[in-house]
């Protein structure tokens, strides 16, 4: 056996990966910014208009028809008043198809 001792590997020197400037994490792309970071940002701005545009459709929608009916009501062909979608007969003596002869 050898007494002598091995003689250690050189290490090379580690270059640090870039970091992403949009998530701060270790980027794996040569840029620096990760794609997915990079398309993000670009839409950014065309997102923030996207949900602008659909708020104010929204609030429009709304304030435009009040007296909409709801999924649970039913209008009476005869005299124009909102009823319960369950409901056979109007006040104003409609009968709805499907009401029982009593």
């Amino acid at each position: 056996m050898s007494a002598k001792k091995p003689v250690p590997l050189e290490i090379p020197e580690i270059k640090s990966r870039p970091v992403c400037s949009v998530c701060g994490k270790v980027s794996y792309s040569p840029g620096g910014v990760h794609p997915q970071c990079a398309e993000e940002r670009a839409d950014a701005a065309r997102i923030t208009r996207l949900k602008e545009a659909k708020k104010a459709e929204q609030s429009t929608v709304k304030a435009a028809a009040p007296e909409a009916l709801s999924p649970w009501q039913k209008l009476c062909p005869k005299c124009r008043r909102k009823l319960h979608v369950r409901k056979l007969r109007c006040d104003c003596g409609h009968r709805f198809s499907g009401a029982d002869e009593k």
